[in-house]
């Protein structure tokens, strides 16, 4: 038995082609951008069929290839579809296939794991009479497979036309011993396994929120660790200036007060961009100024020298923290300036996040309408999603959304992960959104076989 052996972190997981043989017993599609370079905007792809051309069971075959929980439908939602071959190509080489023989359309397929030619892992999945995927003695469907696929560290997220954002991360049970996880599964014989695993809204909303002010805390520590080592570098490049000086003192051109009060209030601005979402104190520069503006006649080459390590750390604190000074604005801004109405949402490092009225008073997230709960439940998860290779999944985005927020809630999403590995694989009927990303769009063409 081979376990898939390869290095996540420096390749891309993005799907760069789809094939589909029989959905339906009637489409065969092969789908891949018109340019198939997996390092050219591999961000987004939108299919665009006819209705009933299978756009949207095609989103959710992919989900449910491509997610490794063990108890949550995957594996009996492909039992129960109606392909002869479903394949899945990612950037990196790697091929997730899902196929029957001998004019099959239903039931029993097999599973299979490639990286470029070569085949890693097959399993074939056993189906019940009704289709279902039970497990029989010791034998759990698909758990070996998925044991393999789970290695790539792929994310997924399906937001379906019913608006219900479902990914296995979800899950309220914590299991991480696999002895225990099987002797779980086992523990089922004679039941469905693969019963849809439902979490409430609201829950999925909790653990979203909670997800997104812990990756917001860490990121803090990240940055103001990188900060720390910057200003670190900059001492020790003045102690070696002052060593490689010999002891001749060599002057630049001392700036003069108003260039010195003009970088003092220039940071002192800055940090109030940071300071809001607790990311750094509020730089106090006043007294420092006022100082400055009082004793015009100093000499500002002492002064200069004083300050300019000083200037030089607080900007390298800034430049470490200001790719998640960036992020949480267009998080926060986004939200508030184009879906929330009556209300808004607050970010901060030691706060977290939190939902207000107009009027200041707080709300709890069980009081927002169903809409805002699945805006932010999709912007947390996508904001998190960063650090990791991530799919998301979304049918029909623009679903009660009017023709502008269609247009910004995309651009938002690709502006919140840009240069990370998310990737969005959308099915739409939208004209604005088709006319603004043609080149992302793939058409679902039936091929004559």
């Amino acid at each position: 038995m081979q376990m898939l052996d390869i290095n996540t972190a420096s390749l891309p997981l993005s799907v760069v082609r789809i094939e589909v043989e029989r959905l339906f017993g009637r489409y065969t599609y092969t789908l891949s951008k018109k340019d198939n370079n997996p390092h050219i905007d591999s961000s987004l792809i939108i299919l665009y069929g006819d209705n009933g051309s299978g756009k949207t069971t095609i989103l959710k075959l992919l989900f449910h290839l491509l997610s490794t929980g063990h108890h949550r439908g995957h594996r009996t939602f492909l039992a129960k579809t109606p392909f002869a071959k479903f394949s899945v190509f990612l950037a990196d080489k790697t091929s997730i296939i899902a196929s029957r023989e001998n004019g099959v359309l239903i039931g029993s397929y097999r599973l299979q794991l490639s990286q470029g030619n070569n085949i890693l892992f097959t399993e074939d999945i056993q189906a019940e009479s009704d289709n279902s995927i039970k497990g029989r003695h010791d034998y759990l469907p698909g758990y070996e497979f998925y044991k393999n696929t789970s290695q790539l560290q792929l994310s997924l997220f399906l937001l379906g036309d019913n608006r219900v954002l479902d990914s296995d991360i979800f899950e309220t049970e914590d299991i991480e011993d696999e002895k225990k996880l099987r002797r779980i599964l086992l523990s089922n014989i004679g039941n469905t396994l693969e019963d849809k695993y439902s979490i409430n809204r609201e829950d999925a909303l909790k653990t979203s929120i909670h997800r997104t002010e812990e990756w917001i805390r860490e990121q803090a520590l990240r940055g103001a660790n990188q900060g720390a080592e910057n200003v670190h570098s900059i001492y020790e490049q003045i102690i070696l200036t002052i060593i490689q000086s010999s002891g001749k003192i060599v002057e630049e051109l001392p700036p003069s007060s108003a260039m010195l009060i003009e970088e003092l209030k220039a940071h002192e601005n800055r940090s109030k961009d940071f300071s809001r979402f607790g990311l750094m104190p509020p730089l106090e520069a006043q007294k420092i100024v006022q100082i400055l503006q009082s004793n015009a006649q100093a000499d500002y080459s002492i002064i200069s020298r004083v300050l300019k390590p000083y200037l030089d750390s607080v900007a390298a604190r800034f430049d470490a923290l200001q790719d998640t000074q960036n992020l949480l604005t267009i998080f926060e801004t986004t939200i508030n300036k184009l879906f929330f109405r009556d209300k808004y949402i607050r970010l901060h490092v030691r706060d977290g996040l939190k939902i207000f009225t107009e009027e200041g008073k707080e709300l709890s997230s069980e009081t927002l309408s169903s809409g805002e709960k699945q805006l932010l439940l999709l912007f947390c998860n996508t904001l998190t999603a960063r650090d990791k290779a991530t799919i998301f999944i979304i049918d029909e985005p623009e679903i009660s959304l009017n023709i502008k927020w269609q247009r910004q809630l995309i651009r938002a999403l690709l502006e919140l992960t840009k240069g990370s590995q998310v990737q969005f694989i959308l099915a739409t009927h939208s004209i604005e959104l088709l006319s603004q990303y043609n080149n992302n769009v793939v058409k679902l063409v039936k091929m004559e076989k």
